[in-house]
C-alpha cells in the first residue's frame, strides 16, 4: 500500500501525505487541491495527530511545525468551506483556475496560508482579492486589476491593514472632504486614537509602507510636517482595495447564514 493510503484510515481517495506541506502549492492540477481542501476537520486532525505519535526522530525536533500544522489546516479548511460556498451560490465559477490570473492568486494564497496562517488580517486581505479575481461578473482587465491589489495585499502586515480600516472609518465620518488644516502629526494622532493604542511613533511606521504602496497620499513640505487630507489620504487604489474587503466581508457573512 502507498505511503500516502496508510497515512489516513481506511486507505483511500486523497490525503495529505507525510512530505513537506508547502508542495501542494506546487502542484498544477486545481483538482487535486481542490481535494485537499474538500477534506474534513477531522481528517486532517487525524493526519496531525499521526505525525505526533510516529515516533520519526525528525518529527521530535520539528515541533513548533507541527503546531503550526495545525493551524495551517484549520486555515485550509476555512478557505475550502469558502470556495465550496462562492462556488455553490454562482460568485466563482467552477473551473475558476482557467483564469491565468485567478489560477496564480489561488496558488499564491495556498502558500501564504502553507508559510503565515497567524496573520489574520492579511489572509483576510488576500481572500478578498481573490474572490474579486475570480467572480464571475469580473472582466479580465478587473481580474488583473485585482491581482495586482492581491500583490499588495501580501505585503502588508495586520498592522498596516488595520490602520489603512482606521483611515477608511475617520474618512467615512468625515465624509471625504478637504481639510487643509490638518498636519500630519494631527492626523497620526488621530489615527493611533482610533487605534486604541494611542502611539503615534507605530502610526508613522505602517504610514510609510501604505505610503510606498500607493494606498495613502504622501507627506507635504520639506520637513514632511504636511499632508493632503482629501478624502481622508485614502487614494483611488486604497478605495478600490477596501471596498474589495468590504464586499468579501458581506459575502463571508451572508454565506454563514
Amino acid at each position: 500500500m502507498p505511503d500516502d493510503e496508510k497515512a489516513q484510515p481506511g486507505g483511500q481517495g486523497y490525503v495529505l501525505v507525510a512530505r513537506d506541506y508547502a508542495d501542494i502549492a506546487q502542484l498544477e492540477n486545481p483538482s487535486v487541491i481542490e481535494r485537499i481542501l474538500l477534506r474534513s476537520r477531522s481528517e486532517k486532525v487525524a493526519y496531525v495527530s499521526a505525525l505526533i505519535t510516529s515516533g520519526l526522530s525528525r518529527l521530535v525536533v520539528a515541533g513548533p511545525k507541527v503546531a503550526l500544522f495545525a493551524m495551517v489546516a484549520e486555515a485550509l479548511t476555512e478557505l475550502g468551506k469558502e470556495v465550496s460556498d462562492w462556488i455553490r451560490e454562482g460568485k466563482i465559477p467552477e473551473d475558476f483556475s482557467g483564469r491565468p490570473s485567478g489560477y496564480q492568486t489561488w496558488v499564491e494564497l495556498l502558500q501564504e496560508i502553507d508559510s503565515n496562517p497567524v496573520d489574520v488580517e492579511r489572509l483576510k486581505a488576500m481572500k478578498a482579492m481573490f474572490l474579486a479575481a475570480n467572480r464571475v461578473s469580473a472582466t479580465d482587465g478587473e481580474s488583473m486589476a485585482a491581482y495586482q491589489l492581491f500583490q499588495i495585499a501580501k505585503r502588508l502586515t495586520s498592522g498596516q491593514l488595520l490602520l489603512l480600516k482606521a483611515a477608511h472609518e475617520r474618512a467615512t465620518a468625515q465624509g471625504f472632504v478637504v481639510n487643509p488644516n490638518v498636519g500630519a502629526s494631527r492626523w497620526l494622532d488621530d489615527i493611533a486614537q482610533r487605534l486604541g493604542h494611542g502611539i503615534s511613533g507605530l502610526v508613522e511606521r505602517d504610514e510609510r509602507v501604505l505610503i510606498q504602496n500607493g494606498l495613502l497620499t504622501g507627506r507635504t513640505f520639506t520637513d514632511e510636517s504636511g499632508i493632503m487630507d482629501h478624502k481622508g489620504r485614502l487614494t483611488p487604489l486604497a478605495i478600490k482595495f477596501y471596498e474589495n474587503l468590504q464586499t468579501y466581508d458581506g459575502d463571508s457573512k451572508s454565506s454563514a447564514k
